[in-house]
């Protein structure tokens, strides 16, 4: 009996959920909650505008710090930006331009170099006097001292020139 009590009051509570009319909403209910929806929007903005704010920030001191070296109208950057690189661009082309000249420097002296070293390679000593061996002892500390011959090589040179002494 007293499940069938039950089962009534259920049904009737039911029954009566379902039989109400919807109420109309108050119009300020309405406009509350566009409001919301509306501050709710408006937040998001600003915590995304607060975010490239700080990236902003941080590009604008590191530009100032290290670039400029002094406070800068952003509005300018395109400007400034561009007067770095015309000056950029005239240093590159004034370091570049004197480097053909240096290649064209290095090769007459390699070229020299290898004169140089087949000119004391063809230095022979037969019975010769002691002016002579002297003269080319001093000959070659002088393409030693200069770099044109290698430590060996002047040793070798000398070896031979020493074993010639009169």
């Amino acid at each position: 009996m007293k499940n069938y009590i039950l089962m009534v009051l259920l049904l009737l509570a039911v029954f009566q959920g379902f039989s109400q009319k919807k109420k109309k909403q108050d119009p300020k209910d309405i406009k509350i909650d566009s409001l919301t929806k509306a501050t709710s929007m408006l937040t998001r903005k600003a915590d995304s505008l607060g975010k490239s704010q700080t990236v902003y920030y941080g590009l604008y001191t590191t530009i100032k710090e290290k670039v400029l070296l002094h406070d800068f109208n952003p509005a300018k950057l395109s400007q400034i930006i561009d007067s770095i690189r015309v000056s950029r661009d005239s240093t590159t082309s004034l370091l570049a331009a004197p480097i053909a000249p240096l290649n064209d420097s290095l090769s007459r002296l390699r070229k020299e170099n290898v004169m140089l070293k087949a000119k004391v390679d063809s230095l022979t000593v037969d019975k010769v006097d002691k002016a002579t061996v002297v003269a080319d002892l001093k000959e070659l500390k002088v393409l030693l001292d200069s770099k044109i011959l290698t430590q060996a090589e002047y040793d070798a040179k000398k070896k031979k020139l020493l074993e010639k002494w009169p």
